[in-house]
């Protein structure tokens, strides 16, 4: 579904990816961790089309995205969902308005069409009637459940979600997290998961890739955590370790 040759992507003089490699089969959830900075939200925006590349090769269901315009990406974005960190919902609309968005600005669906889907993305994520609620009205946890209602508006076949669970507690991690599996069979989507919480990756991914000093390190099923020795992997492990249990002494 997704198929990456040797990316590369630069800001100035800033070399953020350098050779970036990897391939998504259809219906796979894959995860990517790494440490802040490495170039995971960037990768991204590239797969989105909302950044340009410096080198390399992006390829979507068979398309090579890299090169074409913003214009035809835009037929390309249709078929794909982001979830942003916190939801990155929009204040000035109520959650039926967020959801629409995107029904609204590419489809020509009628009003009613757009409420009834409005409706049973809300029911995916477990957010009935909360239509008329502002996202300021909304806990965390709710405004990451909205965010992916919003990006499953048009049903798409793909899913990119940046660090979906930061800043939630243990819970909520869970139930975002539940969610990813479920989007998957209820829509059969294939996903891509930039996350730094270590339950994300063992619960919903089932390959994994490291980014680590602009390349990849490490690639492989989640079992990989357990046997692979790469000291930069291991190291991420303990903090992460580390962190939830300092986390969770705290609650």
């Amino acid at each position: 579904m997704i198929e990456i040759d040797n990316l590369t992507i630069a800001f100035g003089r800033n070399r953020v990816l350098d050779g970036i490699s990897l391939h998504i089969d259809e219906g796979e959830i894959v995860t990517i961790i790494g440490g802040s900075g490495t170039g995971k939200s960037t990768l991204l925006r590239a797969i989105m089309g909302l950044i340009p590349v410096q080198g390399g090769e992006i390829h979507i269901n068979g398309t090579r995205t890299d090169t074409l315009s913003d214009t035809s990406m835009n037929s390309v974005r249709k078929y794909m969902g982001m979830v942003f960190q916190e939801g990155a919902l929009f204040d000035s609309m109520n959650v039926r308005e967020n959801v629409a968005f995107a029904l609204r600005r590419h489809t020509k669906k009628s009003e009613k069409e757009i409420r009834e889907i409005v409706a049973d993305r809300l029911d995916a994520v477990g957010l009935d009637g909360v239509e008329e609620k502002w996202p300021s009205e909304l806990s965390g946890g709710m405004r990451r459940r909205v965010g992916i209602a919003r990006a499953i508006a048009l049903h798409p076949k793909i899913l990119l979600y940046d660090e979906p669970t930061t800043g939630l507690d243990p819970i909520l991690t869970a139930t975002v997290t539940k969610l990813i599996l479920k989007m998957r069979a209820r829509y059969e989507t294939t996903s891509i998961v930039v996350t730094h919480d270590m339950g994300v990756v063992e619960m919903a991914g089932d390959r994994l890739y490291m980014i680590h000093d602009r390349k990849i390190i490490v690639e492989g099923t989640k079992e990989i955590l357990k046997s692979d020795t790469n000291p930069h992997l291991r190291e991420f492990m303990d903090a992460m370790h580390t962190g939830s249990c300092e986390k969770g002494a705290g609650t």
